[in-house]
């Protein structure tokens, strides 16, 4: 009878949440790396393609992650990450049935609708699940952070099994990972009602247990200063994030006469890193210094570009990247909860927008300077110049918070 009851009360758990976090990245991930293969393999379109597709599903993201996800109250997030479910499913039916270049073009656009709608929306979701059900909600919310890189882990494990079992037909990983956000859309059904319940009883109690600031009360978010430490810091890490998932692994052999497998390798104890990087702020927080661990992930950023940089082989490289692989997992964990202790439940959906929409649009801006930049120069002297919007941020990030330490010891001074 107990277990019954536990399996009952399991979807509307912040297990629940995790469980859908996984299925949804898991997916998203998969579509968003093979998409290329499709177009090109079996499609036939060639690189300009690839990336007019591309940036297409891109700036749909960052367009509905700014403008819809940005507006949405505590109580529609849920909804929000149930569309965003039936939008993946669609794109990757879509792209998996079809032969006609505009059909996927069509999917990808849906994709970005998903990513715009369900990244924000369960972020939302498991910051306030967190406040209403543990006394340590830092450390739900890097579970949730811990969760999705396991599935970027895991996602590509179970893609290449059934390519291999499929005769490396790359349509079988779209039909078959749909079955993913379908799992995760009946766990998010069942827990409709309890969400809009507790969404309400957090408006009417003007905030979480994580969220001293009354719902009333409009925050503007860039003269918060934990939201503006949270996004200072992960804008330092959104620019050497797109040069290494865009140009890494050319960077690595191209520059560093790396292999292939090398280079693969590099990218494996990166998120290796990240992965393990994660689970210590599970198991440490809650982290109360975060402003201090903020500034480390930007010191060892710096570093690690600089060991990618001014390396002249493949084992400096892979140093670089293994530096990396920490502030990556670091931060956005870090952030988040930042974000849910210093806000009430009202602002978090504009909150988690422009943090994720903020370093979406790097995502997309900056492989396309980077791209000129290596293009004209070299690829070394482009790694060289993603080392400037660092710097400058890392010493925007060190003046703010002094200002901040200054104004407090202003205000706390006693008056004559």
């Amino acid at each position: 009878m107990y277990q019954r009851s536990r399996l009952r009360s399991f979807p509307h758990s912040v297990f629940g949440l995790y469980t859908v976090a996984g299925f949804y990245r898991g997916a998203q991930n998969m579509a968003l790396t093979t998409l290329a293969l499709i177009i090109k393999e079996d499609l036939g379109y060639g690189a300009g393609t690839i990336g007019v597709i591309s940036a297409l599903s891109g700036v749909v993201l960052v367009l509905v992650t700014l403008v819809i996800s940005a507006r949405l109250k505590p109580a529609q997030l849920e909804r929000a990450v149930s569309i965003s479910l039936v939008m993946l499913v669609l794109g990757l039916v879509i792209i998996g049935v079809s032969d006609s270049i505009y059909l996927t073009a069509f999917a990808s656009v849906l994709l970005g609708i998903g990513g715009g709608l369900g990244m924000p929306g369960l972020a939302g979701s498991v910051q306030l699940a967190a406040g209403e059900t543990s006394s340590n909600p830092q450390r739900i919310l890097a579970v949730y952070t811990l969760v999705l890189s396991i599935s970027l882990a895991v996602g590509p494990l179970l893609e290449a099994g059934l390519l291999d079992a499929t005769h490396q037909d790359v349509r079988w990983p779209f039909l078959a990972f749909a079955i993913l956000p379908l799992l995760a859309l009946g766990i998010m059904m069942s827990r409709r009602r309890e969400a809009i319940a507790a969404a309400a009883r957090a408006n009417e109690q003007g905030g979480s247990a994580t969220s001293p600031v009354a719902s009333s009360e409009r925050v503007r978010l860039l003269q918060t200063p934990e939201v503006v430490k949270a996004l200072l810091a992960q804008l330092m890490y959104a620019v050497p994030f797109a040069a290494l998932t865009v140009f890494g692994a050319e960077v690595a052999r191209v520059t560093d006469q790396a292999t292939a497998a090398q280079a693969q390798l590099a990218f494996t104890v990166f998120f290796i890193l990240s992965l393990g990087s994660r689970a210590v702020v599970a198991w440490r927080s809650p982290i109360h210094h975060k402003g201090l661990a903020y500034t480390a992930s930007g010191i060892m950023t710096i570093t690690g570009l600089v060991f990618i940089v001014a390396g002249h082989s493949f084992v400096l490289f892979l140093v670089g990247m293994v530096i990396l692989g920490i502030p990556h997992g670091l931060i956005f964990p870090l952030a988040l909860s930042a974000l849910a202790s210093s806000l009430p439940p009202d602002q978090l959906p504009r909150a988690n927008s422009l943090l994720m929409g903020s370093s979406n649009f790097v995502g997309i801006i900056a492989p396309l300077i980077l791209g000129v930049i290596a293009a004209a120069t070299t690829y070394r002297f482009m790694m060289g110049t993603v080392l400037a919007p660092v710097i400058l941020l890392f010493v925007l990030f060190i003046g703010v918070v002094g200002a901040m330490r200054l104004r407090h010891h202003q205000i706390a001074q006693p008056t004559s």
